[in-house]
C-alpha cells in the first residue's frame, strides 16, 4: 500500500471516529421549557451541553412564538419560565 493511501485511511478513520463522538455526546441536558406572555403561552423542546445554556435557548425561543419585535422579545425573556423540566440525557 502506498504512503498516501495510508494517510488518507488513517484521516477518514480519524474524522468517522470524531463525528461518532460528537454525535453519541453532543447533548447532556433535555428540557421543555414554557413561557407565558400576554396571555399566550408557548412550549419549546431543546437539548444542549449545559443546563443553564439549554434552559436559555429554550426561553429565547419560546419567546420568538410569543414576542412581536426585539423590545417584546426582550421582555418575554426577562420573565422566568411558567414551566421548566429539564433531564440529563
Amino acid at each position: 500500500m502506498k504512503k498516501g493511501t495510508v494517510i488518507t485511511i488513517g484521516f477518514l478513520v480519524l474524522v468517522c471516529g470524531l463525528s461518532v463522538s460528537l454525535i453519541w455526546g453532543g447533548s447532556k441536558y433535555e428540557c421543555e421549557i414554557c413561557m407565558q406572555y400576554k396571555g399566550l403561552e408557548e412550549c419549546q423542546k431543546v437539548k444542549g451541553m449545559s443546563l443553564e445554556d439549554t434552559v436559555m435557548t429554550g426561553m429565547s425561543t419560546a419567546c420568538g412564538g410569543l414576542a412581536n419585535g426585539m423590545t417584546e422579545t426582550i421582555e418575554c425573556q426577562s420573565i422566568p419560565p411558567a414551566k421548566k423540566i429539564c433531564k440529563e440525557i
